[in-house]
């Protein structure tokens, strides 16, 4: 695929949405790593037009879902300082299209992550803090898609909640931390983080790996979402959700009526 390729392919991307979805694009994309450089492309426009990066999605971090979209590793997406909405927020009527929900487990970086290869130890020690966390993803795709189109897409991100930030103890165990998830009152999933590639912190060194090989890395102040510990939950106008997760505390948002 040559860079011309690639650049209407972004264009068609970056002017699609929920509400004017397009095909998928997996059959022009030969490999994820052409999706993406189509992702790196509207990351780089977005940026030159003023907005500010937050930090990293990262997306099928379960075998499951890793089987139901075609792939073997997880997908990773940027996060924009416009998706962020308060705890306890309104997500306005007509502002996604058909989100869906997700509770998970947000690292923020205390410090750059610089280099070309990470293990374990060197990631845990640049992690300053973690919340409990709410995603929202909304697709632009009109049919069934995979994870190539889900890298062209930038993972879907589309929104996201961030709970009260907890200062990272050294003692605290990233790979066990419970999550319960209620709609509209009642309790209708739970899961751990174990759920999420054995830990959140097995994420993010795979991100900072996969960013590295793609000449990017993780800075200071970042925040990455390590996929969600329960299946993905609809929603719809109304609906009111909450995930209380174990020694980190609650957060939730609802969906304005249409």
């Amino acid at each position: 695929m040559n860079t011309s390729e690639q650049t209407k392919l972004a264009a068609q991307v970056r002017s699609a949405n929920g509400f004017e979805p397009i095909p998928p694009l997996h059959s022009k994309i030969p490999h994820i790593t052409e999706a993406y450089e189509i992702q790196t492309i509207n990351r780089n426009i977005w940026l030159q037009a003023g907005r500010k990066q937050t930090g990293y999605k990262v997306a099928f971090t379960t075998l499951e879902s890793q089987r139901l979209f075609g792939t073997k590793e997880p997908v990773y997406g940027t996060l924009f300082k416009d998706m962020e909405f308060a705890n306890g927020s309104t997500i306005p009527e007509g502002k996604l299209a058909n989100p869906k929900l997700e509770g998970e487990i947000v690292m923020e970086l205390s410090q750059d992550l610089t280099g070309d290869a990470f293990d374990e130890a060197a990631v845990r020690a640049s992690i300053g803090a973690i919340y409990p966390a709410l995603e929202i993803p909304d697709s632009s795709f009109s049919g069934k898609f995979n994870a190539v189109d889900m890298a062209a897409e930038n993972a879907a991100a589309a929104g996201y909640v961030l709970g009260e930030r907890f200062p990272l103890r050294a003692d605290f165990d990233l790979s066990n931390i419970g999550l319960t998830m209620s709609k509209n009152g009642r309790i209708v999933d739970s899961g751990t983080s174990a759920n999420c590639m054995g830990s959140p912190l097995n994420v993010l060194v795979w991100l900072a790996n996969a960013l590295a090989i793609a000449g990017q890395q993780l800075r200071a102040g970042q925040i990455v979402f390590a996929g969600s510990l329960i299946p993905i939950i609809p929603v719809h106008p109304g609906d009111s959700v909450e995930a209380t997760v174990e020694d980190l505390g609650k957060v939730r948002c609802q969906f304005d009526t249409a």
